[in-house]
């Protein structure tokens, strides 16, 4: 195979010689300029023309916050279904409070008070494992200094 003048030769790594390329067919001196920069098309992922890489097509943040947008409308749609088709009244007793709801209703807000409680505990699980992380910063900064 013969060599063009814009295609780059190949230089042996232990002796920075040019690689004699096909047995039989000599080696082309090389005679031109460096090759020109890549358009940034190719710099970019390996993507550009002649390129064997498959693309990245994945959506990325935004590809994942429409697919948590449909489904959050399907749950809703799920969570309205239900809420009608449990109308019937339920009598309530909370504490010293009594009064009357659709059964529906009555079992979607436990469901939220039970999220919302859930929540609160990750939150001030969150807040501990935080405080702990900068209390470890803290140390470790003060022994960096320390050993100086």
């Amino acid at each position: 195979m013969t060599t063009r003048s814009n295609d780059p030769i190949d230089h042996d790594p232990t002796t920075g010689a040019a690689d004699a390329g096909t047995p039989g067919v000599p080696a082309v001196e090389e005679t031109h300029a460096d090759a020109p920069a890549a358009a940034p098309e190719d710099r970019i992922g390996g993507r550009g023309r002649g390129s064997d890489t498959i693309p990245d097509t994945g959506g990325g943040k935004l590809g994942s916050a429409w697919i948590g947008l449909v489904l959050g409308a399907l749950v809703t749609i799920l969570l309205l279904v239900f809420v009608l088709q449990n109308n019937q009244s339920a009598d309530v007793y909370f504490l010293p409070w009594s009064f009357t709801m659709p059964l529906g209703v009555l079992i979607l807000l436990s469901a939220i008070a039970g999220a919302l409680i859930m929540a609160m505990f990750a939150g001030f699980r969150i807040l501990q494992l935080r405080m702990r992380a900068h209390k470890t910063r803290k140390l470790a900064a003060a022994r960096g200094r320390a050993g100086r």
